[in-house]
């Protein structure tokens, strides 16, 4: 039980390196955060460049579905196997710093909860090995390559800051590749050889968050169960939305002004909700609104501007 408990090299990092190594890795870990995956994935989605796929707004739907997919699997893991992060995880003296580097420093080098396996891990597992496979950009090999890197880095980078234990990223990475290949299987899109589908998607994302609540309530988790919550209403929030829009997959991409005034609605709306620390039916409802959303907007914007030109014609 001892050596699950402390699951061997990390638990002392954080307080062998100097600390603007510390806070470099701090930075490279908010790559595979799921609040940068929020703006990545939404912002991509919006511009839906025409570059990075044959598909780009089906790809872009795919991306955001991975993210809900592994944020419902990593929170059923670690309510379920309950092990905790390093003594340190969740303890970061602040440096001499200006502010605000000083408080970004604590925020980016710490983290709370269940530590195994690790979320970042198998998250940037599961999304940057599948840019790899679904991305138009650059060659095969090199897609690969990147995606390794970012994926070798990102998981280094917890260790490093002294927040999950070797073992952890090794198995949350290891796991994400399972993982992904299952999903290449199953999600797969009929209609779009070599892409996802993104109903399918979110829809496994809703049984495996349904599934990490379910786990959340049984062992009194509740650090965890506003991920699980999110992650249901998301995937259940996706699933509608693109119901709604996969037969107008080449909408226009939204005008500056409108994605940024949606940008700041819908993230004020997740954001809003995770601050109050809501029910979770609360949790639900919000972050299903806010992911069907962002798949509707395109379709919103247009419906809008042929609203307003027939107001104009009359």
């Amino acid at each position: 039980m001892m050596l699950l408990q402390t699951r061997g090299f990390g638990e002392t990092a954080l307080t062998n390196l100097p600390e603007v190594i510390v806070f470099v890795f701090g930075l490279v870990t908010q790559l595979g955060g799921q609040w940068f995956f929020f703006v990545a994935f939404t912002s991509l989605y919006w511009l839906c460049w025409p570059r990075i796929s044959a598909r780009p707004r089906r790809t872009a739907a795919s991306f955001v579905a991975l993210a809900l997919v592994s944020l419902g699997l990593i929170t059923a893991l670690k309510a379920g196997f309950a092990l905790p992060r390093p003594p340190t995880a969740a303890i970061a003296a602040a440096p001499a710093w200006p502010d605000p580097l000083a408080d970004l420093y604590v925020a980016f080098t710490t983290d709370d909860g269940y530590g195994f396996p690790s979320g970042h891990a198998l998250g940037t597992t599961m999304v940057y090995g599948a840019a790899a496979v679904i991305l138009d950009v650059w060659d095969r090999r090199r897609r690969v390559v990147a995606a390794a890197a970012i994926i070798g880095v990102v998981s280094l980078s917890r260790v490093v800051i002294g927040v999950h234990y070797g073992v952890d990223v090794v198995v949350g990475t290891l796991l994400g590749l399972v993982v992904l290949k299952g999903i290449f299987t199953v999600a797969a899109a009929d209609d779009a050889p070599g892409h996802l589908d993104p109903r399918r998607l979110f829809a496994l994302g809703a049984v495996l968050a349904a599934l990490a609540l379910a786990v959340v309530l049984a062992t009194g988790a509740p650090d965890h169960a506003e991920n699980a919550a999110a992650a249901l209403g998301g995937s259940l929030g996706g699933y509608l939305g693109w119901s709604r829009i996969t037969d107008h997959e080449s909408l226009p991409t939204l005008s500056p002004p409108v994605a940024l005034v949606s940008f700041l609605g819908a993230g004020g709306l997740w954001g809003i909700t995770d601050a109050l620390d809501a029910p979770i039916p609360v949790t639900i409802l919000a972050t299903g609104g806010v992911v069907a959303f962002i798949l509707v907007a395109p379709r919103l914007q247009v419906r809008f501007a042929d609203d307003s030109v027939a107001q104009s014609a009359d």
